[in-house]
């Protein structure tokens, strides 16, 4: 119990603080309810978070991906397109036609890089026009969201994983942070044994590869140390 604190206080925490600094937004997920992240507003002289109401992000531990802020990201970045076509392009992003989770993952980038299209605007009459996930014209046409305990369920088991932060952009989780208290032997190795066991790395069926379709990379830390 004591390491788990000092990894929250200690680590998790002051890297929500620094997050928050650069404008994102931070929730706290209720290990109980899916459907319960309370919003942490500011952190007080202690650097401990001040919380504010909870947002329903999702309605399972299954879903890996925030699918209507994905959906409503894809609405503000291109304003013509219609709620069907929407539809159309969530599951290109969201079923890759892949065989391994590598592969799935490079399908993603290239969408996330590339684009994708959709058959016309019907407000214009363009054919083949040109569907974005992310603004990277303007940064601030993006929605930053860190969600700190984010627990998902381990497929065809009753297990679960529930890495320290997740950082969301327009609903998909690109990066997986994970957080070591500073007092274990070596805090560093544990913290990559750890994220091996997320990715299903082991030989085992102990984590949730689906998270990690959409990744971009990962991230280790204690105390003052991160890779």
């Amino acid at each position: 119990m004591y390491k788990k604190l000092d990894e929250e206080y200690y680590v998790e925490n002051p890297f929500l603080v620094h997050l928050h600094k650069l404008s994102w937004q931070i929730f706290r997920q209720n290990k109980d309810d899916p459907e319960d992240m309370k919003e942490i507003k500011s952190f007080n002289s202690s650097g401990e978070p001040v919380y504010s109401e909870s947002v329903k992000f999702r309605e399972n531990f299954r879903e890996v991906i925030l699918e209507e802020e994905l959906k409503n990201s894809i609405k503000r970045i291109n304003p013509w397109i219609e709620e069907d076509q929407i539809t159309e392009v969530l599951r290109r992003i969201t079923t890759p036609q892949a065989n391994s989770p590598l592969e799935a993952n490079r399908e993603i980038h290239d969408l996330l890089l590339e684009n994708t299209s959709v058959f016309e605007n019907r407000k214009t009459g363009e054919k083949s026009p040109t569907v974005r996930f992310i603004d990277f014209k303007n940064p601030k046409n993006n929605s930053f969201i860190a969600i700190s305990q984010f627990k998902v369920n381990v497929p065809g088991t009753e297990k679960h994983i529930i890495p320290d932060i997740v950082l969301f952009v327009n609903g998909l989780p690109l990066v997986v942070v994970e957080c070591k208290s500073p007092v274990i032997a070596n805090p560093m190795n544990e913290a990559f044994i750890q994220l091996l066991r997320y990715q299903n790395k082991r030989g085992e069926k102990e984590g949730n590869e689906k998270l990690f379709w959409y990744n971009l990379f990962m991230v280790i830390t204690s105390s003052q140390e991160a890779r």
